[in-house]
């Protein structure tokens, strides 16, 4: 079985619209998303319009979860003070640009899914198993992992929110960070998503792609989003 996963979205319409035409070009027998559908880019609503219509399944995000709710904060986590500043202002431009059907979809989102993955047990989350604002980090150490791994009741564990990728294999489960589609962290300007194969062995691999960087600072500027954008995504 192939899967492709879309990490966190965030508004990014023109990096999605990439990823979805990559991977129909691929091929794959399942798609889902991590949650985190908007917040950072500007197009909310027509992101969420787009995973309706094509009824990609997926989970709820923390940012995900805040809009829904309409709360005046989503808890960033970034470190760098810019980056921080960026996001809190992105999100209230968000929440202020959010229609009721967006709001509604987003809190609809289930907390997980359970997935039957070529016989093997997954589940996909958006950040662990236990929550969705807990940051599962690659170099968090083997106990954590193994609790999570518990708390998981599943052989691969599929999440995103930290929009770092990476595959960590923990006493024989795989830990899959698919990473983000629209605000990576690994890669500046480029969009992406996770492969999984499971067909006998779990095989991850994972796929980046140029995207339309000035139709979304074009967008930015006419829709007043946040001017620091253009430090976040440009090339």
């Amino acid at each position: 079985m192939k899967i492709i996963v879309l990490g966190d979205i965030h508004g990014n319409l023109p990096a999605l619209e990439v990823a979805l035409r990559e991977a129909r070009a691929e091929g794959f027998d399942r798609m889902y998303h991590t949650g985190d559908v908007a917040g950072f880019a500007p197009f909310p609503n027509e992101t969420v319009d787009r995973l309706r219509a094509l009824d990609i399944p997926g989970v709820r995000g923390n940012v995900d979860e805040c809009l829904a709710d309409q709360k005046e904060d989503f808890g960033s986590f970034a470190d760098d003070p810019e980056r921080r500043l960026f996001e809190e202002e992105a999100y209230a431009w968000t929440l202020g640009t959010t229609v009721r059907r967006t709001r509604a979809f987003l809190g609809d989102l289930p907390f997980e899914l359970r997935l039957n993955a070529g016989g093997r047990r997954a589940v996909l989350v958006h950040a662990t198993p236990i929550d969705a604002y807990t940051c599962l980090w690659e170099d968090r150490d083997e106990d954590y992992f193994r609790e999570m791994g518990d708390a998981s009741g599943a052989d691969i564990i599929i999440f995103g929110h930290t929009h770092a990728p990476f595959h960590r294999i923990v006493d024989g489960r795989h830990f899959i960070n698919a990473g983000s589609v629209g605000c990576s962290l690994d890669t500046a300007a480029r969009a992406g998503y996770a492969v999984i194969h499971t067909n006998g062995n779990i095989e991850v691999q994972f796929r980046r792609f140029p995207y339309d960087v000035p139709r979304l600072l074009q967008a930015a500027k006419e829709r007043r989003f946040p001017p620091r954008a253009a430090a976040i995504f440009k090339p």
